[in-house]
């Protein structure tokens, strides 16, 4: 491979103020204070009136699943090949192990990744600590190393990123002699893009893989005293803006790379991941929203807003207010919020293919009532009993635990909040 190509192109968008609140399948949790909210969101006037008992169609519950699709990678080669692991130069080979033509705009196995919040959030917390701790201890951006680490496995979803190999960047040959032979585009002049079987590094885990990265980053050169990725370093830019325009052209070819690593930066948030001179973490104050609870004694619906007048509203037709839910970001992942006009409840959700699922059977399509960002998860549970209010979200693990002992289904992260 020539080595001064780099990588081959790369196309992928990723594109508690507290209060008195009362636990859903519990006594009560105490608390102060009240914070208020200014931000509207669409509310839909069937929230003046109680929930109806209508039971929903089965069709509804099977259709409202979230969907995943299936990893594209290629399936791991038994064939070896006589791969070294450093060049001429002895700088690390890496070359992405997925074949050229998945490289697009919405990718399969980025896509099926993206699906899930919790999933995007869990890779981010599974990676920052290592990528914080490295990127400190070499002059680099942590928010950059995690943006790549992204970017280049799709969330952690291609077959050489996962266990047991956590291969993040795709550096060719052997980690204490440990390795994993698979399928890779290669170019040349006399048979254009054309697949081979290439030995990539096999990690314990993924501290390793970040850990070569800082290498490729720090040491690759081709002549003595020039680093190559010198321009990608903390101490030579004012911003990871300057870092990743810097790597555009040089780690990867594609003349969007920059701007994608600075939209997932951006919308995830990775800035909090980096350092100061003096090791402290970089300032990234976010702006937040009250996400106000309500309970229909009624229908046994739970109801969520940001919006004061709406939250009025809907107290005034007889919802009991259980306080501030939560507090969500003013940007990052929109959740989406849907009516169903038969059982008379609401439903939320950050994964669009399972907003589009439920409008096709019936649900109405109310807009995006907030933003899921931040560390803590909001719990979503279901109820396969209820006839309205089926779904229940919240931040207390207390109150998640005490509904799974009621016969609750679990059902992971719905999103995050601060």
């Amino acid at each position: 491979m020539d080595y001064k190509k780099l990588l081959c192109s790369v196309m992928l968008l990723g594109s508690l103020g507290s209060s008195t609140l009362v636990a859903y399948g519990e006594e009560t949790i105490d608390s102060t204070g009240t914070q208020e909210s200014s931000a509207i969101v669409e509310s839909s006037s069937s929230i003046e009136t109680s929930a109806k008992t209508q039971d929903t169609s089965e069709e509804a519950d099977k259709e409202a699943e979230t969907t995943t699709t299936s990893s594209t990678e290629q399936a791991e080669e038994t064939m070896a090949v006589d791969e070294v692991e450093y060049d001429a130069l002895g700088n690390l080979q890496f070359h992405h192990p997925i074949p050229f033509e998945e490289f697009t705009i919405e990718p399969p196995a980025f896509r099926a990744a993206r699906s899930s919040v919790s999933t995007q959030q869990a890779f981010i917390n599974q990676i920052a600590p290592s990528a914080k701790s490295l990127a400190s201890a070499n002059d680099l951006y942590a928010s950059v190393m995690i943006a790549q680490a992204i970017v280049e496995s799709g969330w952690g979803s291609s077959t050489l990123s996962k266990a047991p190999n956590y291969n993040l960047f795709g550096i060719k040959g052997e980690y204490n002699g440990q390795s994993v032979t698979m399928k890779t585009q290669e170019w040349s002049q006399k048979e254009g893009w054309h697949y081979v079987d290439a030995k990539f590094r096999k990690y314990p885990s993924y501290k390793e893989s970040l850990g070569d990265n800082v290498t490729v980053l720090k040491k690759t050169s081709f002549s003595s005293g020039n680093y190559y990725y010198s321009g990608a370093w903390k101490s030579n830019t004012k911003s990871y803006k300057d870092a990743t325009a810097y790597l555009t052209g040089r780690y990867a070819t594609a003349p969007t790379y920059g701007s994608t690593l600075n939209s997932v930066i951006e919308t995830y948030k990775l800035t909090q991941y980096d350092t100061t001179s003096n090791g402290g973490s970089t300032p990234a104050p976010v702006q937040t929203n009250a996400m106000y609870r309500l309970y229909n004694p009624n229908s046994g619906e739970h109801f969520y807003t940001a919006s004061t007048a709406e939250r009025d509203k809907v107290k005034k037709a007889g919802w009991r207010y259980e306080g501030i839910g939560w507090q969500a970001p003013k940007s990052g992942t929109p959740v989406y919020r849907l009516y169903n006009p038969n059982a008379g409840d609401h439903h939320y959700t950050p994964n669009v293919a399972e907003k589009n699922n439920l409008v096709k059977v019936g649900w109405r399509y109310e807009g995006v009532s907030w933003y899921s960002g931040g560390s803590k998860p909001l719990y979503r549970l279901y109820n396969p009993n209820a006839k309205s209010g089926a779904h229940h979200y919240t931040l207390l693990q207390s109150e998640r635990n005490n509904l799974i002992k009621q016969g609750w289904r679990n059902e992971g992260t719905g999103w995050y909040g601060q």
